[in-house]
């Protein structure tokens, strides 16, 4: 349990295109719940919102990208608009916490470089973050060796992992 004077937990929890990514919140959320401290949801590339990918199903190609736009390439507005979106899908995550007395106030939510892979910007995050855990789900790491951008939850795994002498660990739920 935490105590006055204790140093508080801080967990990173890199968001996965997963249904999976649920497991790895409710363990952070249980632990914070009964450790206390703050949890950060970073999300390591930018994904289109879901009407994006509804109006390229119906029809209307001609008027979007045949690929979402980088972040370098992507106008200010679009970033900000599709950052707001990802942002709203976090909301049965911020539910689950919610659920085991984590207010949102305890809540971050980063966005890594574009340019860098899933594990590259989990790793930096964790070292420059100072903090104590990152979080992933076990089924991710099983099904999802790769997901977009060549590295997927095995490869961050590892590269959390070669930060653990400077006290970063790494939790697989």
């Amino acid at each position: 349990m935490h105590l006055p004077g204790d140093v508080a937990l801080k967990i990173l929890v890199p968001v996965l295109p997963s249904e999976r990514f649920y497991d790895a919140v409710v363990a952070a959320g249980d632990a914070l719940a009964e450790e206390g401290g703050t949890i950060t949801f970073l999300f390591t590339s930018l994904r289109p919102p879901p009407d994006w990918e509804e109006k390229e199903d119906i029809g209307f190609q001609a008027e979007l990208d045949p690929d979402p736009p980088k972040l370098v390439d992507a106008p200010d507005e679009v970033v900000e608009t599709w950052h707001q979106q990802m942002r709203e899908g976090l909301e049965d995550a911020y539910a689950l916490l919610r659920e085991r007395g984590i207010g949102d106030h305890r809540v971050t939510v980063l966005f890594a470089d574009d340019d860098l892979s899933p594990a590259q910007a989990v790793a930096d995050e964790a070292a420059a973050g100072a903090y104590d855990l990152v979080v992933l789900a076990r089924s991710d790491v099983i099904n999802m060796p790769e997901i977009a951008g060549g590295d997927g939850p095995i490869e961050i795994a590892r590269a959390v992992q070669e930060l653990a002498d400077e006290g970063i660990k790494l939790v697989v739920t």
